[in-house]
């Protein structure tokens, strides 16, 4: 099948290609589409054999005849150097710079404007050394440290013994026997002033444009979401393309970034081609994909990352799940404990001796050396990553790493990853070339650079001409389709809203029409474009969004002639899945209660917190104990909550094994008191992980030892006036207890014993408490403490202890009214009911055997009570807030 040619004026320029006149394009799609009209012109014409024609980018082809010039000896030689360079010597520029008033969010940012600013200036021909021009840099504090930067950029140049390509523009220039071949613009516009007068300076030069009559323009269409415009232009390429698969066309995206990958997705998922086929989407994008984003690359460079003093969390778990990995020999039932201590170390990055400590336990050292010690072994003691060095010696390394992980190792490569892997190669080269412009570089430094490198490049899949083309605004140029829909013309697109740069003076700008300058400027190149696509298309298509954030949006203005499409369109999902639910036969799904089995009884020991959970919503008592659904740690800034309720429990535990009992607390002396509390401090800390600890830092824990040692001493002052005297007989007392054929494991935080021999259990809280009227009731929503109140030798009191600052106190209840905030249990035995808290603990006992049983006998209905939803997190599961809308 052949394909009707994109370009389709060869006859215009035929006697300019036999008489050697080179042909320059705007882009390098036209030159390409002008070279396979030539091929095929030549051949109808019978000639079998022709001298190759100049058919180039205009820019390319004033690169190659100064290079040209150079090899003749007409031009001395010189080091051009490229954009990736320049910027990488404009950063350096900037960051040495000390007269600045201002500090820069982002340097890279700034380089790569001034580099741009830099080119422009070059392009337009302004002469920074005349009087008038450096003076309109003055009235600017941008403009005037463009000025100061542009100064050390050219004598950093000049140390290199380099120019830029626009330097060497106007040295060809200026060297009129290497300017000797005829040159035809074809279909240019705008030409920057420099490239406008190397046309002139050749012997001949034409300017071609190649109009054709205008195609039929269809009714703009409107819609109310950006999915539905690009989804249905999807359907359009389809649809254009089975009617006539020999033709031309395109759609014009005016947001590439945006919307290339959207479109593409929308495109294989009308042609059939996401995942069988997927090399099969007849369609050809103008742009690709940045390389340092394509999987195979993203990866390597996140391989690379590892061997930094710090490490992104995020990058660890992607690495580990990677399969451009060599498989390694992970233990399998560690990989999601090592993942989650990751996550609970609470913070975005973490320092490379934790990495470390909590990968070893993932790795199985008898199988092979892990990576990250292989890694270490370049150099003793891993001085390799500590030493700066020029790009190309970094490049060992750098192999040396991915070599170790197996990158490339863990899949067969198939032909697009393959493509990558060679540009790769290219990449490096390139970083590589960067030693006379970078000097030595820091570990990180060189990460970022070949970053940079690698976000410069496009990954564009190597593929065959197609019927259907995505392209950009310029793209269209010089060719010819049989259909072009164009994406986004909106008013608020087209033109789009001026951008001049920041480090040029404003006024200069406008006054040498420098693009984007001001919005004159954006309607001359926005109706030049329209123009463009009138000529080039036998059937025009155009349309926009015409809601955007809730508001809105009116067409272009270049529209206003156009009749609009009778109704907005509205998008809506793919809905062919609703005709495979309603031919697929389903299992019937028994919602029949599952009781705990024997073996899941006998190898099942739960927390207290199963009765709470199953009091307050049975599911998620389900969820928890017997699914093991536990959300994942939320990085938190600081020490989490649970980590401060160790620190306090084990502080308290350390106290109370110095001084046992009231009588000995009360005999220390102040000093004595303070230097206990600090040894308890640095007891509480050791139950922190030391990983944790490391990524905290000293700040945070000497803030959170003070908070800590103030808590302590409120608490214990409390202590010493109490009412009566006790002693601490049991803390932090491991028990268990079976109801119901439940078995329950539970954690005393303490127990005294008063002064006639009464027993009260007490439990530290550091938060609210509540109020005990939430033990009582036929489900207590706070069963702990009730719980505790029948385990042998029976407690004749329980209760909370509150060390929240301000808040200090007790709350329970007692056989008596042991301390204030313990009431007697009387109060809440019926009128005339007598028994003290024996009465209340055989309804606690009654009511905590019901919940035991209603979870031993799987009842797990999704039934929560106004409080259960706060903390739970298992939305996805129980998927309550879908059934209540």
């Amino acid at each position: 099948m052949s394909l009707r040619p994109l370009f389709t004026h060869i006859d215009s320029i035929a006697d300019l290609l036999a008489e050697g006149t080179a042909i320059l394009t705007p882009n390098r799609r036209l030159s390409r589409a002008v070279r396979e009209a030539e091929t095929q012109y030549r051949l109808a014409n019978g000639v079998q054999v022709w001298t190759s024609s100049t058919i180039l980018p205009l820019r390319q082809y004033w690169i190659e005849r100064w290079r040209i010039a150079v090899t003749r000896g007409l031009i001395p030689p010189a080091n051009v150097v490229d954009t990736t360079a320049q910027r990488l010597i404009w950063r350096r520029v900037i960051d040495a710079d000390s007269q600045g008033s201002f500090s820069l969010l982002s340097p890279a940012r700034a380089a790569t404007l001034c580099q741009e600013a830099s080119e422009r200036l070059a392009l337009w021909r302004i002469n920074l050394d005349d009087p008038a021009t450096r003076q309109s840099f003055s009235f600017d504090e941008d403009s005037r440290a463009f000025l100061r930067w542009e100064e050390n950029f050219r004598k950093a140049l000049n140390e290199l013994d380099g120019i830029t390509p626009e330097q060497a523009l106007e040295q060809l220039l200026n060297c009129s026997a290497a300017l000797d071949q005829a040159v035809a613009l074809l279909n240019q516009d705008d030409l920057p002033p420099l490239h406008q007068a190397l046309c002139e300076a050749s012997p001949a030069w034409k300017n071609i444009q190649t109009a054709s009559s205008a195609g039929s323009i269809l009714p703009v269409r409107a819609f109310s979401d950006p999915r539905g415009e690009l989804q249905m232009a999807a359907k359009w390429c389809r649809e254009k393309y089975e009617s006539d698969p020999e033709g031309r066309y395109a759609v014009v995206l005016s947001d590439m970034h945006n919307d290339r990958d959207r479109l593409e997705f929308y495109l294989r998922q009308e042609f059939g081609c996401l995942t069988q086929n997927y090399s099969s989407l007849p369609v050809n994008f103008a742009t690709g994909f940045r390389l340092d984003r394509v999987p195979l690359i993203r990866d390597a460079l996140r391989i690379l990352e590892l061997s930094v003093s710090e490490v992104s969390i995020e990058t660890v778990i992607a690495v580990v799940q990677s399969r451009f990995v060599k498989p390694f020999a992970f233990r399998a039932d560690q990989r999601e404990r090592s993942i989650r201590r990751l996550r609970e170390l609470a913070k975005d990055k973490v320092p490379q001796r934790v990495l470390r400590s909590v990968l070893d336990e993932l790795f199985d050292k008898d199988e092979a050396p892990a990576p990250w010690d292989t890694v270490l072994q370049l150099e003793a003691n891993g001085a390799w990553q500590k030493r700066p060095r020029s790009p190309s010696q970094w490049l060992e390394p750098f192999k040396a790493v991915l070599n170790a992980w197996g990158w490339t190792l863990g899949a067969t490569l198939d032909s697009l990853e393959y493509q990558q892997a060679v540009q790769w190669q290219e990449a490096l080269d390139t970083f590589a070339s960067l030693d006379a412009f970078s000097g030595a570089l820091t570990l990180p430094e060189a990460i970022q650079g070949l970053r940079d490198v690698l976000s410069e490049q496009q990954f564009q899949p190597r593929t065959d001409d197609n019927a259907v083309q995505v392209l950009g605004p310029l793209e269209t140029t010089g060719l010819h389709f049989d259909a072009l829909w164009i994406t986004g013309m909106s008013a608020d697109r087209w033109p789009a809203v001026a951008h001049a740069n920041p480090y040029l003076p404003h006024a200069l700008q406008r006054q040498q029409g420098m693009p984007h300058a001001d919005a004159a400027w954006e309607r001359r190149w926005a109706s030049a474009r329209w123009e463009q696509w009138l000529q080039g298309s036998n059937e025009l298509q155009t349309s926009y969004v015409s809601l955007l954030d809730g508001t809105e949006a009116l067409p272009s203005p270049l529209l206003l002639d156009i009749p609009q499409a009778p109704e907005i369109e509205e998008w809506s999902a793919d809905s062919r899945w609703l005709k495979q639910s309603s031919s697929a036969v389903f299992a019937e799904v028994s919602w029949d209660e599952v009781p705990v089995g024997k073996k899941e009884r006998a190898a099942q020991g739960v927390g207290t917190g199963v009765l709470e959970q199953q009091s307050a919503c049975p599911f998620q008592a389900f969820a928890t104990a017997r699914l093991g659904a536990v959300p994942l740690p939320t990085p938190a800034v600081g020490l989490l909550a649970s980590e401060r309720g160790t620190l306090l429990h084990r502080a308290l535990f350390e106290l109370w094994g110095e001084f046992q009992n009231r009588e000995g607390l009360l005999a220390l002396t102040a000093e004595q008191l303070d230097a206990l509390i600090d040894k308890a401090v640095n007891y509480a800390e050791q139950g922190i992980q030391k990983e944790r600890l490391d990524v905290l830092g000293g700040e945070t824990l000497w803030l959170e030892r003070r908070r800590l040692s103030s808590v302590l001493s409120r608490w214990l002052a409390l202590e010493q006036d109490r009412s009566e005297d006790f002693a601490v007989i049991a803390r932090e007392e491991s028990r268990e207890h079976e109801l119901a054929g439940l078995r329950l494991r539970m954690r005393l935080d303490r127990v005294d014993e008063l002064s006639d021999g009464s027993r009260l259990i007490i439990d530290y809280k550091s938060g609210a408490l509540g109020t005990v009227n939430q033990w009582l009731g036929e489900r207590p929503s706070r069963p702990q403490l009730p719980l505790y109140a029948l385990l042998e030798p029976l407690a004749e009191g329980i209760s909370y202890a509150s060390l929240k600052p301000g808040a200090e106190g007790f709350k329970g209840i007692g056989e008596r009214e042991f301390e204030d905030g313990i009431a007697n249990a009387e109060k809440f035995l019926e009128e005339g009911e007598q028994g003290g808290i024996g009465v209340l603990r055989e309804r606690w006992k009654h009511a905590l055997t019901l919940l035991a049983e209603e979870f031993l006998e799987g009842h797990s209905v999704v039934n929560p009570t106004d409080e259960a939803c706060r903390y739970c997190q298992r939305f996805e599961l129980c998927r309550l807030g879908e059934q209540q809308s």
